[in-house]
Order: structure tokens, then C-alpha cells, then sequence
């Protein structure tokens, strides 16, 4: 039996279509602060965006423009602490504000 037939086994509807869309592996931690966002290879300038929250392998932040795709790299900083890495997006939604929260695999 495969994750999702158990999943679909244990209950319906909500529940199920839920547990199908969530693929995180690790639990995530509010973790809101600024972040510094430049896309890799691109001539555009750096964004300052939020990040709302923070896993061991992805984080997930928000940010005013709106071309972010799918598979695109980007170099996140964290003003705070000085962090850096490299990402990944995997996900994109549009927010209540207007802004578009972008989700992200840590690469590097």
C-alpha cells in the first residue's frame, strides 16, 4: 500500500485532499524576518521580502513582485542573522495582501 492509499483509507474528502497536497517532510517554524532575495543569473535587482517560516530543507517567504517561477534559483539572505543560501522554488501562491508567497527548497 502506498502513502496516498492509506491516507485516502483513513479518512475522505477535506482530510484526504489535504494529506495529498502537503509533501513537507520536516515540520515547519514561524520564523518571520527579512530576507534579501536575488534570483541567480539575473540582472534585476534585489527584493527585500518576509519570511514567514522556516524548515530544515525549505523556507517560505513572501515577496511584492510576482515572477518567480517554477524551478527558479534564488539567493536568499537573512538579514538578522547573516545567513545565506541557495534555493529552489517549488511552490507559488498568491497571498490575501497582494504579495506572492513563494516556497523554497534549500540547495546549498
Amino acid at each position: 500500500m502506498n502513502p496516498t492509499d492509506s491516507v485516502l483509507a483513513v479518512g475522505k474528502g477535506t482530510l484526504a485532499a489535504v494529506a495529498e497536497e502537503d509533501r513537507r517532510y520536516n515540520d515547519r517554524v514561524k520564523f518571520t524576518t527579512p530576507i534579501r532575495i536575488r534570483r541567480q543569473n539575473s540582472s534585476r535587482d534585489e527584493e527585500v521580502g518576509t519570511m514567514i517560516d522556516l524548515a530544515r530543507d525549505g523556507l517560505f517567504f513572501a515577496a511584492r513582485f510576482h515572477d518567480y517561477p517554477l524551478g527558479a534559483e534564488l539567493r536568499l539572505y537573512i538579514l538578522a542573522t547573516g545567513a545565506e543560501w541557495t534555493c529552489e522554488v517549488v511552490r507559488t501562491e498568491l497571498l490575501p495582501n497582494g504579495s506572492l508567497g513563494i516556497g523554497v527548497r534549500i540547495i546549498l
